[in-house]
């Protein structure tokens, strides 16, 4: 649009603006069409990590699609979308959440004793109650997810994929829901078995004791905030 500007009072000016006039009126263009493509840049580079992974979660999705349609009882293609679509809900979940529960509840209906599934599908209940315009409709779906997340923890305990999910998933929930001692203990529950020598990855481990770290200095507790941040800066150091 600037440029368009621009060139319109060259072209209305161009009679009557002497040599020197039109040079300096050029010279400004192009030291505007640098700033803007500057700025451009700048904003692009602040949105691109997100929209990064988003649009990475999405290439993912379509892929799923795909096999989905070629083989529609690839129950690992379906569960494999619907955990997807869940990744996507957690960047837009207005656009995904409703889809994440399409998919992951045909997973569940096949396989009812997967627990990371009815993990996600708790999950994917929460982000759903964010955009419910009813309470009535917030608060049940609340109570689902949580109900769903709280019985895959209960069968199956050690798994990482589940305590992870739900301990992010309580840490987010408003306060008042009291899911914040739930965080507290699938965090405090990993980072038992990674002192008991359970191998993971480093990034891992560093983001349960920074997320540790994190709720205990919210809560006041500055000598366990203290205690899970070296262990962090431990394991960065020794990775």
């Amino acid at each position: 649009m600037l440029s368009k500007i621009i060139l319109r009072a060259l072209k209305k000016g161009g009679n009557v603006m002497d040599r020197t006039s039109r040079s300096s009126l050029f010279n400004l263009f192009r030291v505007l069409s640098v700033v803007f493509l500057l700025l451009t840049s700048l904003a692009y580079a602040e949105e691109k990590p997100e929209d990064k992974e988003l649009a990475a979660v999405l290439a993912q999705i379509t892929q799923l699609q795909q096999r989905l349609d070629q083989n529609p009882s690839d129950y690992e293609a379906l569960r494999d979308l619907g955990i997807a679509y869940h990744n996507a809900a957690l960047k837009d979940s207005k656009v995904y959440a409703k889809k994440a529960i399409e998919y992951l509840e045909k997973a569940h209906a096949k396989k009812m004793d997967d627990n990371v599934v009815l993990c996600y599908l708790g999950s994917a209940y929460t982000l759903l109650a964010k955009d419910a315009s009813n309470p009535m409709d917030q608060m049940s779906f609340v109570n689902k997810g949580v109900e769903y997340m709280d019985k895959a923890a209960r069968k199956d305990p050690d798994n990482i994929t589940i305590r992870m999910t739900r301990a992010n998933n309580s840490k987010s929930l408003p306060k008042f829901l009291n899911r914040r001692p739930i965080a507290y203990e699938d965090f405090e529950h990993l980072a038992d078995l990674f002192e008991r020598g359970l191998k993971v990855p480093f990034q891992l481990k560093t983001s349960v004791y920074h997320s540790l770290a994190a709720l205990y200095r919210e809560d006041g507790d500055v000598a366990k905030a203290q205690k899970y941040q070296t262990m962090a800066e431990t394991v960065q150091k020794e990775k």
